[in-house]
């Protein structure tokens, strides 16, 4: 047998394991639909800042479900404010005021625009979200397979600047988020700016009836 015979053959065979192992991470990354929020599913989570390094505590419950496109939450405050079909909040009930953080059907490798908009013409806000793996994490609730997400956002106006990173992980087993980390970083002309680090974990999911 020649060598570049041989080395034909082993080309095929290390074609042949790539799709395989292909094959394999599209079967462990699944695709999530919209999960079937009720009202009643509740989450409780536990968060803690830096550099304050305060803690505390927030928790969201879904109230109602007035029709496919909006879901009524109520937050720890006892404020009952709305959200979209893939629990974004909605600012003032407002579809061009929201700031998509997730969508559904969710896989590995999705990404979109980020964009909103405020009453306050001479701010916006822009940035770009992906999903970036599908992976196992603990928090005080569980262990749960997770898709994480990473948003990079920058609200502006005439004189300042916020940029927020985030990075979500959404989880089929609670219907929404076990963890998030939210990094602003702020900056205002003539002042400087600051860096805050916001990182929750949550500590129990309570399905609806």
């Amino acid at each position: 047998m020649t060598t570049t015979r041989i080395d034909r053959m082993r080309a095929l065979a290390l074609a042949g394991v790539l799709l395989l192992l292909t094959a394999f991470g599209c079967l462990a990354q699944p695709v999530a639909d919209k999960p079937q929020w009720k009202p009643g599913d509740a989450w409780e989570f536990r968060q803690a800042s830096t550099p304050a390094d305060a803690n505390a505590t927030w928790s969201r419950t879904i109230v109602e479900i007035p029709s496919a496109d909006q879901i009524r939450v109520r937050q720890g405050s006892g404020a009952v404010e709305t959200y979209d079909a893939a629990m974004n909040f909605m600012p003032q009930g407002r579809a061009d005021y929201t700031r998509i953080l997730a969508r559904y059907p969710m896989k590995v490798g999705d990404a979109w625009e980020v964009t909103r908009k405020f009453d306050n013409a001479a701010t916006a806000e822009s940035g770009t979200a992906k999903v970036a793996a599908f992976e196992e994490i603990t928090v005080p609730a569980g262990t749960y397979k997770c898709y994480r997400i990473e948003v990079d956002s920058s609200q502006t106006n005439r004189t300042d600047k916020e940029q927020r990173l985030w990075t979500r992980w959404y989880c089929p087993d609670v219907k929404w988020i076990a963890k998030e980390i939210l990094e602003t970083r702020t900056f205002t002309r003539g002042r400087g700016g600051g860096t805050t680090i916001a990182t929750s974990e949550l500590v129990k999911y309570t399905p609806g009836p």
